[in-house]
């Protein structure tokens, strides 16, 4: 088991801590909902530092990039990222990443922490001599700052003004004789940065968080991270989808860039696109009470068995449960009622069009 580099500071701070994806992380610093309304209201970090942190460099690095994600990095710009998805041959998702573009031939990856391993092989196959691998997430620490006071409290604490950072974008800031890698991206739904720590060790870490928290920023667990990024409709890697899973059928199409040539999987995605999918993606929202969790099952009224839950929360927005479900295409359509089995009772629900939050992009 893993320990994130601040565990022991979150710790003594009052954190509950549990395990994720093989790290131990803080769940919950104080009320779930406490910490999520931060968030929507204000601002809040949490310590992503379980969260795989890759640079891939060299000749051949675009090459790479492009045979094994389905979005089109040859057309990123410096400082700009991408999201997108590494497949199999047969279009199942290995992952979804982000890829910053530092400079022509050098980008940095993020995956997640339970493919972390599985992600390196994969890319390492597909490259060769002129491409360079150098997972530095054991050298550095990640934050993400998120809500709608987070440009002001970012610029305060880094003592540089990253307002104007577009979204999906960023850059290098110095601190403290360190330097931090900030892009204008995050989770939650909310407007925010990550901010990857690339030096300095765990004095340095510890002193930025703090800093964070001096200025009002309220430290925020794993859990206030999963009901923020449902109440995004955002899916998670190896819980709302794995290799078992494509991108027609997760709705992450969006994140394919089709007229791209050549990349892993996409031969596999034409057949698949050609046809409609016994299976979807949607995002239930609860009527009745209760609350959806993983494999809970998902009818029709008269109890006939049409898909099953992969993610539930309760929404501390509007205290109803949600649910990311996988169900047969026919009842995929926005507004259909399905019945979540709950623990023996039948509770009702409705598919909705819309998450219930969407990040406003800057």
């Amino acid at each position: 088991m893993r320990e994130i580099p601040l565990l022991k500071h979150h710790v003594a701070a009052g954190a509950e801590v549990g395990e994720f994806a093989g790290w131990k992380s803080p769940i919950f610093f104080t009320k779930l909902r406490d910490e999520h309304m931060a968030v929507r209201q204000k601002a809040g970090i949490f310590d992503i530092t379980h969260m795989t942190r890759t640079k891939i460099s060299g000749p051949s690095a675009t090459d790479l990039l492009q045979k094994t994600l389905t979005c089109d990095v040859a057309t990123l710009k410096k400082g700009r990222m991408k999201y997108g998805l590494i497949l199999n041959e047969r279009a199942g998702i290995v992952d979804d990443v982000t890829v910053f573009k530092v400079e022509e031939g050098s980008y940095v990856m993020v995956s997640n922490a339970a493919t972390r391993e599985k992600v390196l092989q994969w890319m390492r196959r597909f490259g060769d001599s002129n491409v360079l691998f150098d997972d530095f997430t054991d050298n550095s620490a990640y934050f993400a700052v998120q809500g709608p006071m987070s440009s002001k409290v970012v610029s305060e604490v880094l003592q540089t003004d990253v307002s104007a950072l577009k979204w999906f974008a960023g850059g290098f800031v110095r601190l403290g004789g360190c330097e931090l890698l900030v892009t204008r991206s995050g989770y939650t739904g909310e407007d925010g940065y990550e901010i990857m720590v690339l030096c300095g060790g765990v004095e340095l870490y510890k002193k930025l968080w703090d800093a964070f928290i001096s200025s009002g920023v309220k430290p925020c667990g794993l859990a206030c991270r999963d009901t923020c990024r449902m109440e995004a409709g955002y899916l998670l890697s190896g819980v709302d989808f794995d290799e078992s899973k494509t991108p027609v059928e997760a709705g992450l199409m969006w994140a394919v860039k089709m007229e791209k040539e050549g990349f892993v999987g996409k031969e596999a995605l034409v057949k698949l696109t050609g046809r409609k999918p016994a299976q979807a993606a949607v995002l239930l929202e609860m009527v009745e009470q209760g609350i959806p969790r993983h494999g809970y099952k998902v009818c029709k009224q008269n109890g006939e068995e049409v898909g099953y839950v992969t993610s539930g929360v309760l929404s501390p927005l509007n205290n109803r449960g949600l649910a990311i479900a996988y169900v047969e295409t026919d009842y995929a359509g926005a507004g259909t009622e399905l019945f979540v089995d709950i623990r023996g009772t039948m509770r009702r629900s409705v598919v909705r069009a819309e998450p219930l939050v969407r990040v406003q992009k800057h």
